[in-house]
């Protein structure tokens, strides 16, 4: 074998920085159990997004734009108009004619790199199994077995694939090759020496060896985005952990092992082949990248088309007369920035004069996890960039609760998994299968087993085990009403409305509940606020920081349920015109979101149609409940007023914010800093699910199965993990349900308030700079301006 001397097999710096740098490209997905949306190409933040799907495209032919076909039918329809598309061209620094940028899109795309076991495929008897797919199904099948037994020992992955592999005696007969578990006794026992041996045989320069380690990492992406959110929430506690660099270490090895296996076979004539495009594609790596970004920008032409298109029909709906808010309120109803509540908002707003709604992030402003008492169950409700810092729990724990969830536990588990129920009727009979029956046809709503203990008003707050004071109370209540501008005039009655979706059998559940609530429901978040907020030694607290909540006034906890519409109040509102509204309100929303669900639903009436989204909530075999976040396109921050009566579709994230009561603009920078980016996670996550749902969504959930119940899906028995969304969460079956565009950002405030926020935080910036979203200033006089390229633009 080629044992390399061990005096070689140290690390430059350089290599070991390159190492770094590609296992650092890698943007976290979150588990099953919590998950929420992530721009996959987050790490790239810091160049342009050009640049970035340059490289990806290159790398793994990764697409983060649409076909030639769509972009040319949107033109054909007039969601592309010629002067945005000229307009788009010109900032791109191309001077054609419409039909010459049409002829654009039908140039040949340059072909990828390929990793090693790749380039050996290509000469490979095609009787015998594909290097690639054999590596991808037993480093996927070693990962899924290795995190369920060894969660806390990731960094050592490595070490441990090793050690199985070299015990793995049919590894040689099904690869039909000899001496192959032989080969792996000869790797390296650790990463370090690992990598240099790679460095040397295969030659590789910082450089190449940067690209060539980010290439393999995306050969096995959803694993590397599983281990990647390990490495994200170890920083979030202030620690360290290199499980992104112990898988890479593993597929680095699969390819010097195929690299070896080649060059020891008698007359090296597939060797030599391998050698000789091994080293003209890492010549050419830096050229065919350059040639993925001239491919590429002229479909960013057409997409950056659609968006300016998007935003002209959008500002010519917003540039209409503010709606003056009532001075007195007779009902305040305080909302999640979700898209989907916008529809509800406009809805309940309809009813009376008398109704203001609030549009603020989900998880309220809380930064708390959920664990109840006398468990070791935590679970964080709160986005997944921050870390909670106040643990909140029931002050007495529910002993007969907990004994019948603990008993229910296993069991449940078991049956979460779609591929378990006839397994779960064979071991407990016939009565199993009536449960199943009766679950899918007559059962009321199911629930988390964490949420069985939610349901309560006794709340016990608590920072490093010790319990909140009151002037943390009073300081954490401050800070929410003030984010929500709710500090000179209270209604009385204050709804705190989170919200989350009702679904049987989707193993992607947490994706439709609130993502700033770290994928679940809101219903902790408002529970806990509106026991904070009428608790009187808190409100006398507040009295005397300067907000005066008149006694008259009673904030009322409630969910509104995405998938039917329905809006819950965990309290009696005593009030029949509020609950009027809010059956009203439910029936315009249902009304208007049937439109754009199956046909069949417009023509029911509301009865019907309520009880159909009922049925759906509780199908198994209902794929697409509910749309989620599809579609979603802009974010607005600005006073209600301004977005008042205006329908915009279900396709915009709405902020309150008055930056005339914002003195520091503390709040801007808030929410630029919080909302702003969880937003833009949501939206790259659903437009990358479009553009390349093989390689950044989760491809079709029929298919899915759960690895070790929460940690992600494979589709089918098999393949590397998958990430992002399933098809049909933006994909009817005929035609798309999301349409990419890049979040347009509009902010009713200051430019130069707007710019030093970007100034003061890098990562705003870089969105900004490097075209990931657009932030457009809207000021008082409705004028529209963009900041691009460090000028504001008409």
């Amino acid at each position: 074998m080629n044992k390399v001397d061990a005096k070689l097999t140290e690390l430059s710096a350089d290599h070991a920085a390159a190492i770094n740098k590609a296992s650092s490209l890698i943007a976290p997905s979150w588990p099953l159990d919590r998950f929420i949306a992530v721009n996959a190409l987050w790490e790239f933040r810091d160049q342009p997004i050009e640049t970035a799907s340059a490289r990806v495209g290159a790398l793994q032919g990764v697409k983060a734009t649409m076909s030639a076909e769509y972009y040319l039918d949107l033109f054909k329809q007039g969601e592309i108009t010629e002067a945005a598309l000229q307009k788009s061209a010109k900032s791109y620094g191309v001077d054609l004619s419409v039909d010459q940028l049409k002829a654009t899109l039908l140039q040949a795309e340059p072909e990828a790199a390929l990793s090693i076991a790749e380039i050996a495929d290509l000469s490979r008897d095609h009787h015998r199994m594909r290097w690639q797919d054999e590596i991808v199904h037993q480093v996927s099948q070693f990962c899924g077995e290795y995190v369920n037994q060894e969660p806390e020992s990731l960094d050592a992955l490595y070490s441990a694939w090793l050690e199985f592999t070299r015990h793995d005696y049919g590894m040689s007969l099904l690869m039909g090759e000899k001496k192959l578990r032989h080969a792996f006794t000869e790797l390296p026992d650790n990463i370090e020496s690992l990598f240099a041996e790679a460095v040397i045989e295969l030659e590789l320069s910082p450089e190449a060896l940067e690209l060539y380690a980010h290439k393999l990492l995306m050969c096995i992406n959803g694993w590397a985005s599983y281990f990647a959110w390990q490495r994200w929430e170890s920083q979030l506690n202030n620690q360290q952990t290199a499980c992104v660099e112990a898988l890479l270490a593993i597929r680095i090895a699969w390819d010097l092992i195929i690299w070896r296996q080649l060059k020891s076979k008698a007359g090296q004539v597939e060797f030599k082949a391998l050698k000789q495009q091994w080293s003209l594609q890492k010549e050419a790596l830096n050229s065919c990248i350059a040639e993925h970004h001239d491919y590429a920008r002229h479909y960013w032409i057409w997409a950056y088309a659609a968006e300016l298109t998007y935003q002209q029909d959008l500002q010519t709906t917003l540039i209409k007369p503010a709606q003056p808010l009532s001075k007195s309120p007779s009902l305040q109803a305080v909302f999640c920035i979700d898209v989907r509540s916008e529809r509800m908002r406009r809805s309940l707003e309809l009813q009376s004069e008398g109704i203001q709604t609030i549009g603020f992030a989900g998880f309220f402003g809380l930064p708390i996890s959920y664990q109840p008492a006398n468990t070791q169950a935590s679970r964080p409700q709160l986005p997944g960039l921050i870390a909670p810092s106040v643990q909140v729990s029931e002050k007495t724990a529910d002993q007969k609760k907990l004994t019948k969830v603990s008993n229910a536990s296993t069991w449940k588990n078991w049956a979460s998994s779609p591929v378990s129920s006839f397994t779960m009727v064979e071991t407990m009979g016939w009565s199993y299968a009536y449960k199943l029956i009766k679950d899918n046809f007559f059962s009321k709503k199911k629930e988390k087993l964490l949420n069985e203990f939610s349901h309560h008003q006794d709340w016990q707050l608590s920072r490093n085990r010790a319990e909140l004071s009151l002037d943390e109370k009073v300081s954490m209540a401050s800070g929410v009403l003030t984010g929500m501008g709710l500090t000179k005039v209270f209604a009385p009655t204050v709804l705190l409305l989170g919200h989350g979706s009702e679904t049987r059998n989707n193993l992607h559940a947490s994706g439709l509940d609130c993502g700033a609530c770290g994928g679940q429901s809101g219903e902790v978040n408002v529970r806990v606020l509106s026991g904070l907020l009428n608790d009187p030694a808190v409100r006398q607290g507040l009295k005397q920081s300067g907000i005066d909540i008149p006694e008259t006034t009673r904030f009322i906890a409630g969910l509104h349920n995405t998938t039917t519409d329905e809006i819950v109040c965990f309290e009696p509102l005593n009030n029949d015109n509020i609950e009027s509204w809010l059956k009203q309100a439910a029936k315009h929303t249902r009304r208007e979101r049937a439109q754009t669900m199956d046909a069949a639903l417009k023509q029911l009436d509301d009865n019907a149609l309520e009880q159909s989204l009922k049925d759906r909530a509780k199908d198994w075999s209902e794929v697409r409940p509910e749309w989620g976040l599809a579609n979603n396109a802009a974010f607005i921050v600005a006073p209600r007023q301004y977005t008042r009566a205006l329908d915009l579709d279900g396709r915009t994230f709405l902020h309150d914010y008055d930056w005339q009561t914002d003195t520091d603009f503390a709040l801007l920078e808030q929410i630029m800093t919080a909302p702003m980016i969880v937003t833009q996670w949501i939206n790259m996550q659903y437009n990358l699910s479009v553009t390349d749902n093989t390689f950044f969504g989760s491809g079709n959930k029929l298919l899915h199965n759960a690895v070790n119940q929460h940690v992600g899906v494979f589709e089918g028995n098999g393949g590397d993990l998958r990430i992002g969304l399933p098809m049909q969460s933006i994909h009817d079956g005929e035609n798309w349900r999301h349409h990419p565009v890049r979040l347009s950002v509009y902010i009713a405030a200051p430019k130069q308030a707007i710019e030093k926020v970007m100034a003061k935080h890098k990562a705003v910036r870089d969105l900004v700079d490097n075209g990931w979203l657009f932030i457009l200033q809207w000021s008082d006089n409705d004028e529209i301006t963009c900041y691009q390229n460090g000028h504001w633009h008409n």
